[in-house]
């Protein structure tokens, strides 16, 4: 059992549904915003109560839109936080932002309540482009959402980016992360667009209700773009959509990409602590009322087989450009990854995508330009075994 723990709590309201997003999110129902703030701060008190003061070393509020939170509703969240755990005076504390929705007043609260890293989603520095795919801010609004974040006193801040939109050329893709590197952020996340079923983006492309998306070639040339321009600018890439300036990774996500515990508060949270895994109902009405109640719910592995969890473990390390920890692999599963994947990792390494390097498997940089194909060998591999 670790004493160290990471926490993530959901913020689930939004002003409105992007296109292309499934995640569990409420547009609309921001009158719900102070209940569900007194819900989050109960349920923390319950899940401390349940696991003991434990040390926090990453606190992420994501969405939504968890800058719709008011400065007095995110301190409440904080201070209930600090009289439950024990918060390291050096945690990451990560708030995702929308630029819509910042003002000077509310980035100088928040920070006051103690978030030192911003995450934006800016997804485009082009105007059709964010308005084809629901978002509501302009690009004139990232930036000045930048320059508020940075006279707040935020000296970490993130940009999201996301590319392969609908229409979106290799040269559009180029014009945003050139224009999104200018902002001078500490830390990038450039993700491909991934239409998820049941989203109003997937059903317009299933029609051909929206532009073309971009084909493989040219999302091939764009990763090479992201490369490139991050390269240049000094921005070093240690996940395979994620580049930081120099110690300003991502903390927080390192403890998913490493697969160490964390505990989710809110509706729609996922924890993985002391080696059992639970989530919450994403309904927001049923987590108003048993948010107190749900620390006693779903405490085992349910359908988390062993082969699942080293297969996680592999996906999840295998996806940093440091790799997977393959002592730390031994070490929990009581066998090292050659033994699970002896055929696979053979073969990856005869062919140039998997290296071992310093007590860690890794992929190549030709690895993590086909890491789904190798996952998908490694998944067969073990499922037969």
């Amino acid at each position: 059992m670790s004493n160290e723990i990471a926490i993530y709590i959901h913020i689930p309201f939004c002003v409105s549904k992007c296109a292309y997003c499934d995640f569990a999110s409420y547009p609309g129902r921001m009158a719900q915003l102070g209940a569900y703030t007194d819900a989050v701060c109960r349920e923390m008190r319950a899940q401390a109560a349940f696991f003991g003061r434990r040390r926090v070393h990453t606190v992420f509020f994501g969405g939504g839109t968890p800058t719709l939170l008011s400065g007095d509703q995110l301190g409440a969240i904080m201070d209930t936080l600090r009289a439950c755990f024990d918060l390291s005076p050096e945690a990451e504390i990560t708030m995702e932002g929308n630029p819509g929705t910042l003002t000077e007043e509310r980035l100088a609260a928040y920070r006051a309540a103690g978030v030192n890293r911003l995450s934006l989603g800016v997804q485009s520095m082009d105007d059709a482009l964010l308005a084809a795919i629901g978002r509501i801010h302009t690009a004139a609004q990232a930036r000045e959402a930048v320059r508020m974040a940075r006279e707040a006193g935020f000296d970490n801040i993130n940009l999201d980016l996301m590319y392969a939109l609908p229409g979106q050329t290799a040269a559009q893709w180029a014009s945003t992360l050139r224009e999104a590197i200018a902002l001078s952020p500490e830390h990038l996340s450039c993700y491909s667009l991934i239409l998820e079923e049941g989203t109003p983006l997937h059903a317009a492309a299933g029609a051909g209700r929206c532009a073309p998306l971009p084909d493989e070639d040219e999302i091939v040339r764009m990763d090479g773009i992201t490369a490139q321009l991050a390269g240049e600018a000094g921005y070093a890439q240690y996940e395979v959509s994620n580049w930081a300036q120099p110690g300003r990774q991502c903390r927080h996500n390192l403890v998913y990409w490493e697969c160490l515990p964390y505990l989710g508060v809110g509706c729609a949270a996922h924890s993985d602590m002391d080696g059992r895994r639970f989530e919450h109902d994403a309904d927001l009405d049923a987590y108003l009322n048993s948010c107190d109640k749900l620390v006693c719910l779903n405490r085992d592995e349910g359908n988390h087989t062993l082969q699942d969890r080293m297969f996680e473990r592999a996906m999840m390390g295998l996806r940093m450009v440091r790799g997977m920890d393959a002592e730390r692999f031994a070490r929990d599963f009581g066998a090292a990854p050659e033994q699970v994947w002896p055929r696979s990792i053979r073969l990856m390494t005869r062919r140039g995508l998997m290296e071992q390097y310093n007590e860690r498997i890794r992929l190549t940089p030709r690895g993590m330009q086909v890491m789904n194909s190798v996952l998908v060998d490694m998944l067969s591999e073990i499922e037969d075994g």
